[in-house]
């Protein structure tokens, strides 16, 4: 079963399905639910959740709860790096986070060190670089920075997370670990919508990623239904969750 989680602009190109309520120990969680795919918009359908009020152990608790084992994540993110252009694709290998006041963990009562040594599946980057490829849509990987959002970022904060990483974003942390927490298999394709603080030299403005997304619709539609439609090989995301139970 996989689901796709869905970020800023996702509303209206993935609002697909029929709506249903999933009622967790974390909260509740609203879904989508299509044949064997689960669409999840973490903004919700009106777009109204900030990122740093997302229930994220709901929405991935009530993945696990469906049956769910893989989690494509469409995550939207500012540029570091002047040569990862605007309306081009980004797959995170590694992430590092800073974030302040976000519940990170399922795991409060007991002891568990989950191995975070390849955070995003690795068979789910490979089979979307290989759907990339297909389509010769124009992508990069690297590191994704996670803020607490919701305003954006300084221009010193971004001169110093540029030396960090390559991308930066509000909604990648701590889904990636939570899911790992339960052993599903996570990977995130990004969409780039604008260059950062700094990086820019125009002030930045939600109606320029809007904007950047309506121009990169069709391609991650694309790229969403070749992925459900794909097959690829085992890895080790459960393995890395069972090895890092202590009690």
């Amino acid at each position: 079963m996989i689901a796709i989680i869905g970020g800023t602009g996702m509303a209206e190109i993935l609002n697909e399905g029929r709506e249903r309520i999933i009622y967790t120990k974390y909260g509740k969680a609203k879904i989508l639910e299509d044949d064997n795919v689960i669409i999840l918009l973490r903004h919700g359908l009106k777009h109204n959740i900030p990122p740093h009020r997302i229930n994220y152990k709901a929405n991935i608790y009530a993945l696990k709860l469906l049956g769910v084992d893989k989690i494509l994540a469409i995550n939207s993110v500012g540029s570091l790096k002047k040569e990862i252009r605007p309306g081009t694709f980004f797959i995170p290998n590694d992430f590092m986070e800073f974030t302040k006041r976000r519940d990170d963990t399922f795991y409060n009562d007991r002891v568990v060190h989950v191995d975070l040594t390849e955070p995003y599946c690795p068979a789910m980057r490979k089979e979307l670089k290989k759907i990339l490829d297909k389509f010769n849509f124009e992508y990069q990987e690297g590191v994704y920075i996670c803020t607490e959002g919701p305003r954006f970022e300084t221009k010193s904060e971004i001169k110093f997370y540029s030396n960090l990483g390559d991308v930066v974003g509000m909604t990648g942390y701590p889904e990636v670990v939570l899911a790992r927490e339960l052993g599903l298999c996570y990977s995130s394709l990004c969409n780039v919508t604008n260059y950062a603080c700094g990086i820019s030299e125009d002030l930045l403005s939600v109606e320029e990623v809007f904007e950047t997304i309506k121009k990169m619709e069709e391609k991650i539609v694309k790229v969403v239904r070749e992925f459900i439609n794909s097959n690829f090989e085992s890895c080790k995301c459960r393995e890395a969750y069972e090895r890092g139970i202590i009690c």
